[in-house]
């Protein structure tokens, strides 16, 4: 059920018009049926898998919060320090294991599906190095519906109540109503138990201001889906599928357009599911903030997909920066080139986790590893020449705060970003160099007189509707950069927005070709 589609907005509508009805003790209890409605439209047998990584996490938890506070009671018995002290670390020791074991369950599908051809077809691959005889054709398997996302999303939820940042919760409908949340259940964001349940467990009364907004933010997401994300779509991928026969020039517009479209098709999507719980009341954290106006490799991934950037420094990067292995390193990298090189290579040390992670949670594949550390090597490569880079903007007299210092970076890092892409684009990695090459060897600069070559499968119409509706994106992105939006939106005329809005409904309507835009969007793939 795609999220632009007539069955769609029947969902939504049954859900929200139910949602309001009922009093608002049970309003939850929609959400939990309207999850499993949803999830079922795409193959009912996949729930197995989501109810198991629920139910292992909802008991994990649950034995982890038993064990918090026994723990707590066995210290404060406890006679002298030393006995005290055995206490704790006689906790910590039970806790570790419970949670090690929890979130080993709860990932050990995830794991066989998604990365068991990847892994078993590198084993053969070296083996095979020996005896060419062996081959490896792949296992037959379908990732189901959203499996990466809930899997974070439990695994971050066990590792908050370990932490005791809250407690467990005792109602498993409930916390198995967080857990499989429609909204972030393809795309994210990645919610937090205890922010996310805040709303959605405190029963909401109807707003027909929060219903305006909502639906128009709803709308805007259609419109960057309709009328921008999926007409490029064909355009990129014949340029990218065919590289072979077409030129450098048509290769370099393709990635620079598709990080267009995955930026439309993208934050579209949040803007959608963002609207729908804006209307239902439930505050869900918001995954972009302009990206484009990105001055470093660094502000990118901390503009862009905010809420898994935020999963991966919490789970990932500060357990391994203050682990012990990294906490060895620092201090030996501080003895040896002093303290400021100390403090960075703990910090290299878990970029190389969290990027390793990255690069396999996009795809299993060693296009996106590649990828994740190009990113990786760009930013510890800044933070590592950052006093270079002031001394010779010192030297050449340049600005950090002027307008072309900042919009030259904003580009530098816009190429960049694009850039790596040839990797995780790529089906392998020889597809990936073959492109390269065939960038700087067949590159034409000449086909720039002939911009209709750009857009291979686009219509002249469809062209225009696109670049208008581009240069919406971007200017409402501008505003809101700047602070504006909210009074631009605050002081427009009513009948300037309905026109807006009727626009945008034209625009959408005359770009689908069908009743439903095809192809789903794109991070869910991921």
């Amino acid at each position: 059920m795609s999220l632009i589609s007539l069955d769609c907005f029947k969902f939504a509508l049954i859900t929200v018009i139910a949602y309001f009805l009922i009093p608002k003790r049970f309003q939850w209890f929609v959400l939990f049926i309207a999850n499993i409605w949803f999830y079922c439209s795409y193959g009912p047998v996949y729930i197995v898998f989501l109810v198991l990584a629920g139910a292992v996490s909802y008991f994990g938890a649950r034995i982890l919060e038993k064990e918090n506070n026994d723990g707590a009671k066995r210290i404060s018995a406890a006679g002298d320090d030393k006995e005290k002290e055995e206490a704790r670390r006689g906790l910590l020791r039970r806790k570790k294991t419970i949670a090690f074991i929890t979130i080993i369950l709860v990932m050990s599908a995830w794991i066989v599906l998604k990365y068991g051809n990847f892994l078993a077809g590198n084993v053969f691959a070296l083996l095979a190095v020996f005896d060419p005889a062996i081959s490896f054709e792949g296992f037959d398997w379908v990732l189901p519906l959203g499996m990466s996302f809930y899997t974070f999303h439990a695994i971050g939820y066990v590792v908050d109540v370990y932490r005791k940042k809250y407690p467990a919760e005792k109602n498993f409908l409930k916390y198995f109503t967080f857990l499989s949340f429609f909204p972030h259940m393809i795309q994210g964001p990645f919610s937090r138990f205890n922010d996310l349940s805040k709303t959605m467990f405190a029963g909401n009364s109807f707003s027909y201001t929060r219903l305006c907004e909502g639906a128009s933010r709803i709308l805007w997401g259609a419109f960057k889906k309709a009328v921008v994300a999926d007409p490029t779509a064909g355009t990129v991928n014949m340029i990218l599928g065919a590289y072979a026969d077409h030129t450098g020039i048509q290769i370099v517009f393709a990635f620079c357009l598709y990080s267009i479209r995955l930026y439309a098709d993208f934050s579209g999507y949040m803007d959608m599911v963002c609207g729908f719980c804006h209307i239902l009341g439930i505050g869900l954290e918001e995954n972009f903030r302009q990206p484009f106006f990105a001055k470093t490799v660094d502000e990118y991934w901390r503009r862009w997909h905010i809420t898994l950037g935020r999963w991966f420094r919490d789970y990932v990067f500060y357990p391994a920066s203050m682990s012990r292995n990294g906490m060895k390193i620092s201090k030996w990298a501080r003895n040896k080139w002093g303290a400021k090189t100390g403090k960075l290579i703990s910090g290299y040390f878990a970029m190389i986790f969290v990027w390793t992670a990255t690069g396999l949670w996009h795809g299993a594949n060693w296009t996106y590893l590649v990828w994740g550390y190009l990113n990786l090597i760009v930013m510890c490569s800044t933070m590592q020449l950052s006093d270079k880079y002031t001394l010779i903007k010192e030297k050449l007299k340049i600005r950090s705060d002027s307008f072309l210092w900042k919009l030259f970076c904003m580009i530098r890092t816009y190429i960049l970003i694009s850039a790596f892409r040839f990797f995780s684009v790529a089906k392998d990695i020889r597809s990936a160099v073959a492109t390269i090459a065939k960038v700087f060897t067949d590159f034409r600069i000449s086909m720039i007189r002939q911009p209709s070559e750009f857009f291979v499968g686009m219509f002249r119409e469809e062209i225009i509707l696109m670049a208008i509706a581009a240069a919406a994106i971007f200017t409402v992105d501008i505003l809101n950069e700047t602070g504006r939006w909210a009074k631009v939106k605050e002081k427009c005329p009513a009948v300037l927005r309905a026109l807006a809005y009727s626009i945008m409904i034209v625009m959408i309507i005359l770009m689908l070709k069908t009743d439903d835009i095809t192809g789903g969007f794109m991070y869910a793939n991921f």
